[in-house]
């Protein structure tokens, strides 16, 4: 099964009063976004991490992370990716891009953590971060941070679920000409 998820920021408790997340301390948000991340995928899952894995500029904390999570795991590195991309890999990320294409059964998508890239072909549907809780009111983006789907990762089915959604109910400027 392929996933995609963003925007955990492990390692950077002021995200909770910033998105308004619901723990108590860091502590408390590291242990539920691993439980529901670990509640889904399995070690021969993939898993897209499109940016903004960790806060932190130290390896051994974001390695400690790295560990507990399952599944074949590439980065699409985010803003607050800090690391060299080499010592993500040196942890355990299959790969590290700044954005990256697939080809799926449902379809074709661009990963990039910052949904402003999208603006750049509204014919081809983005998947991004960035933007945590917000749900980006275009047709070819959608976002699959943790903060909008209660911190949990996506399944492709459910991306193409919320693109197929996003064509009916939205249009753009492009639409009405």
């Amino acid at each position: 099964m392929i996933y995609f998820t963003a925007d955990q920021h492990f390692h950077h408790d002021p995200i909770i009063q910033m998105c308004n997340r619901p723990y108590k301390n860091g502590h408390h948000m590291h242990k539920d976004i691993i439980r529901k991340y670990n509640e889904l995928i399995t070690d021969s899952d993939t898993v897209y991490i499109i940016g903004d894995i960790s806060y932190s500029k130290d390896k051994e904390p974001i390695r400690r992370i790295v560990d507990k999570l399952n599944g074949q795991k590439y980065l699409i590195l985010g803003n607050h990716d800090y690391l060299n991309p080499f010592d993500y890999i040196d942890m355990g990320i299959i790969s590290v891009h700044t954005s990256l294409e697939i080809n799926t059964s449902f379809g074709n998508y661009i990963l990039v953590h910052d949904p402003a890239i999208s603006q750049i072909d509204r014919n081809r549907t983005f998947l991004c971060g960035h933007i945590h809780d917000l749900f980006v009111q275009q047709k070819n983006c959608i976002n699959v941070g943790v903060d909008a789907h209660n911190f949990y990762p996506i399944t492709i089915a459910q991306v193409n679920t919320f693109e197929e959604r996003n064509k009916k109910e939205h249009y753009s400027l492009d639409d009405a000409l």
